[in-house]
C-alpha cells in the first residue's frame, strides 16, 4: 500500500540509519489528544496490529482522490506553525498491508472532538469511520471524505520509498497571499 507521511527530518534519518521510527507519546500533545490517540491504537490492537508502548504513526492513503497524494495546501491545513517551523519532510512509504489500519478522516476528526469536548462516542461515527473501501469502482469511497488516514505501529526502513522537504516558506506565504485576497473579496480590506 502506498502512503505519504509528514514526519520532522530525523525520522528519515533514522529510517536510513537502519532503524525503525516508533512514535514516542511525548510528540502526542495534551491528555484528551492521547486519549483518542490510545483509543486508535486499541482499535489498531483489535484489528491485530499491535502497538506495544508506543503511539500511532499517522500516514495518508489518499487525499481528495483514491491515491491522491498529499499537496502544499493539504499540509498547511494539517501542520502546526511550530512543525513548519522545525521543517517537515513528506516522506514516500510502501507499507504491507496487513500493518496498516484505514479510516476516514471527516469521521475521526468527529470521534477526535468527542474526545476533546469529552463526549461519549457515537457508535455509528465509529463504525462510518473504518468503512473505507480502497478500490471502489469509480475511483472514490461510498461516502464524501477529504481524504483516507492510516495508522502505522511504526516505520520500517525498507518501506521507504521517497521524501521531499516541503518548502515551508512558500507555503507560508502562499497561505497569506490567499487570506489576503479573501479579506479583500469579502472585507474590502
Amino acid at each position: 500500500m502506498r502512503l505519504w507521511t509528514y514526519q520532522h527530518p530525523s525520522v528519515r534519518e533514522t529510517l536510513q540509519n537502519g532503524e525503525c521510527y516508533l512514535c514516542s507519546w511525548e510528540h502526542v500533545p495534551g491528555e484528551r489528544w492521547q486519549n483518542a490517540f490510545r483509543w486508535m491504537g486499541e482499535q489498531m490492537t483489535q484489528r491485530g496490529i499491535p502497538l506495544g508502548k508506543f503511539a500511532p504513526v499517522w500516514a495518508w492513503h489518499s487525499v481528495y482522490r483514491i491515491g491522491g497524494k498529499p499537496d502544499d495546501d493539504w499540509a498547511d491545513g494539517l501542520l502546526f506553525d511550530y512543525q513548519k517551523e522545525q521543517g517537515i519532510e513528506l516522506l514516500e512509504l510502501e507499507v504491507p498491508d496487513e500493518m496498516a489500519l484505514p479510516s476516514c478522516y471527516d469521521f475521526w476528526n468527529r470521534i477526535l472532538d468527542r474526545f476533546i469536548d469529552a463526549d461519549p462516542l457515537d457508535a455509528q461515527e465509529i463504525t462510518d469511520c473504518f468503512a473505507i473501501n480502497l478500490h471502489p469502482r469509480r475511483g472514490r469511497p461510498s461516502h464524501r471524505f477529504p481524504g483516507i488516514q492510516v495508522c502505522l505501529p511504526r516505520i520500517k526502513p525498507a518501506w521507504l520509498v521517497a521524501w521531499e522537504r516541503l518548502d515551508v516558506e512558500r507555503i507560508r506565504q502562499e497561505s497569506e497571499a490567499a487570506l489576503k485576497k479573501w479579506q479583500e473579496k469579502n472585507y474590502g480590506l
